[in-house]
């Protein structure tokens, strides 16, 4: 059985490491398709950067939780690749993978995921305040969102706002063998207990996310956390869903599912908009168009 000081050492690792390879990651940008007009050598390159992993990954937020010094528990978003918090991230993007290629599509995923650093990594929250403490379980309330009166909602690219979802979607939350409920219309499902923080405040866990066979597009899902030991619950937080084709995860898209889910991106960005700009409540809209972030994070079609 591992003692106190391996798990702190076995944390403070896998942080250092995500942090490494992130550092790797950022010597390269990703390489614009008008290069291939270059000729075939450049087509060439560019087909080998965009198939590595290590290079083509580009950002991944889950939620951060922490506290806000006080002994209130507080909710932004964090680069998981970089451990760069951004308190103001309020709107999380996440993935469901579904094979478009197979007639009715059904779309899964595990993401975002809610994440405290340890106590040794702390210090990236900077004046943020403290990370969240030791043997803290954190429960999560996926709840009606009050402007939309909705728990999930459907983005109509054409009206260019959210709506009830078109035929009747749903999203079934879980983790693991543990069945939390069923997000449908205004139905909430409440006190979920997503994991619970090691000695040092770790933690990093990621519900599960089915919306089965669904039309494809955008959904949106409004979340507040608690954590025992802290004031809450916290501040809510945005989570905006895309289904993307699972060739994305390998980065083995033909030209088709590269289509589609160039669409759903673009899709992406107008309902991240939209949520900043109309149901981000101020002061908050105010701060996050302020510090030229929109508060928005984003996980952009990350590489494998």
């Amino acid at each position: 059985m591992c003692d106190e000081r391996s798990v702190r050492d076995w944390e403070s690792l896998r942080e250092l490491i995500k942090l490494e390879n992130s550092e790797m990651n950022m010597m390269t940008n990703r390489v614009s398709p008008g290069l291939l007009g270059l000729g075939w050598f450049a087509a060439a390159l560019v087909a080998l950067l965009v198939a590595s992993p290590a290079i083509a990954q580009e950002a991944h937020f889950d939620v951060l939780l922490f506290d806000d010094g006080a002994g209130n528990l507080q909710a932004g978003g964090i680069d998981v690749n970089t451990l760069v918090p951004d308190a103001g991230a309020v709107v999380i993007e996440g993935e469901l993978f579904g094979d478009t290629t197979a007639g009715t599509p059904t779309f899964q995923g595990a993401d975002p995921g809610f994440f405290s650093p340890s106590d040794a990594n702390a210090g990236i929250l900077g004046g943020l305040g403290d990370n969240l403490p030791g043997g803290s379980t954190v429960t999560l309330d996926f709840l009606v969102e009050p402007t939309l009166n909705l728990s999930l909602a459907y983005w109509d690219d054409g009206l260019g706002q959210f709506g009830a979802t078109p035929a009747g979607e749903t999203l079934t939350l879980s983790q693991g063998a543990s069945f939390w409920g069923v997000l449908s219309g205004t139905t909430e499902v409440i006190g979920n207990a997503v994991g619970t923080t090691s000695s040092t405040g770790f933690v990093d866990d990621h519900p599960d996310y089915d919306l089965g066979a669904a039309t494809p597009g955008v959904y949106l899902a409004y979340v507040q956390a608690s954590a025992t030991g802290l004031s809450g619950p916290s501040n809510p937080v945005w989570l905006l869903l895309g289904t993307l084709d699972v060739c994305e995860e390998t980065a083995s898209c033909n030209a088709a599912q590269e289509m589609f889910n160039i669409g759903i991106e673009e899709q992406i960005e107008a309902a991240e908009g939209y949520v900043a700009s109309t149901l981000v409540p101020e002061p908050g809209t105010a701060l996050l168009f302020g510090l030229g972030l929109m508060g928005l994070g984003r996980a952009s079609r990350p590489r494998r």
